[in-house]
């Protein structure tokens, strides 16, 4: 792959937006990766309040910045801050990646397509036949959405647990393989794939799923593959238990990862290469 000089490129400044956000690492793998390429680029992470999102986000544009991320809790809120929407954002309802086009705000999801990478590198030769996803946010939706378009087997389907399961089953199409439940589901057996999408275990968030985690564990198949899309890794929590019981398991670094490769790819306007790649793998871990 080719790089460009700094003297060549005009030196652009991206962020992510969340609430929290002090926790993220997308600034140093970003870093890693412009530095790679190099790029003269920075990016940087912004605490915005959910009442100031739609400030950040037009601020961002009459700035000049190259592009921004979007992180909990602002990823469905964006939807309406967009001009225009890719595919992915538009069948998710959820926005984690903004493009400044031409004076224009273009979401985008890379979400989806980051979470199947990740997968595939956890166990790539896997036959998902039931999978269970915890939590209805933006994350959880592009989760859902990978699962049923990429990783489902023939026959199989994704319960997807929340708080409010009626709100989620209106969104679903009946008959489809993704079905809507409550956190009465969790411990039913048989699940190959189980993925926090909640906050628990995230820093500043809650400790506790409205389930123990002991049934959670108790719900997987042998040889299941469970990924808790937080990070760090919390000690004594989900990964641990699930992998002292004989599960393949990953943090949400190698998610991270990927929409991030993904999202500079849109930015950047070309694929990154693995020497980009294994660089911002690098700069997290």
């Amino acid at each position: 792959m080719t790089t460009a000089s700094a003297g060549q490129v005009a030196a652009k400044c991206f962020g992510v937006l969340g609430d929290p956000v002090a926790h993220s690492r997308s600034p140093a793998m970003h870093a890693a990766a412009f530095a790679a390429l190099g790029l003269p680029h920075r990016y940087l992470a912004f605490h915005v309040a959910p009442e100031r999102l739609a400030e950040a986000v037009r601020g961002g544009r009459a700035l000049g910045f190259g592009g921004l991320n979007l992180t909990v809790p602002h990823k469905q809120a964006a939807l309406a801050l967009c001009d225009d929407l890719g595919p992915e954002a538009r069948r998710i309802g959820a926005v984690n990646t903004l493009v400044f086009a031409g004076g224009a705000i273009v979401g985008h999801n890379t979400d989806g397509r980051g979470f199947a990478a990740a997968v595939r590198e956890l166990s790539s030769n896997h036959v998902l036949k039931k999978a269970m996803v915890l939590g209805s946010g933006g994350a959880a939706r592009a989760v859902v959405d990978a699962i049923a378009g990429e990783l489902l087997g023939p026959g199989g389907h994704v319960l997807w647990v929340s708080r409010d399961p009626a709100a989620l089953a209106a969104e679903l199409p009946a008959g489809g393989p993704v079905v809507a439940a409550g956190w009465e589901a969790v411990g039913g057996g048989a699940v190959d794939l189980l993925v926090n999408c909640t906050t628990v275990g995230m820093a500043h968030g809650p400790t506790d799923y409205p389930v123990p985690t002991t049934a959670l564990v108790a719900g997987l198949a042998p040889g299941a593959r469970v990924v808790d899309i937080v990070y760090p890794r919390p000690a004594g929590g989900l990964l641990d238990l699930a992998e002292a019981a004989g599960a393949l398991v990953q943090d949400g670094l190698e998610m991270l990862l990927w929409q991030g490769v993904f999202a500079e790819a849109l930015w950047l306007g070309r694929s990154l290469g693995p020497e980009v790649v294994a660089a911002m793998r690098a700069a997290l871990r």
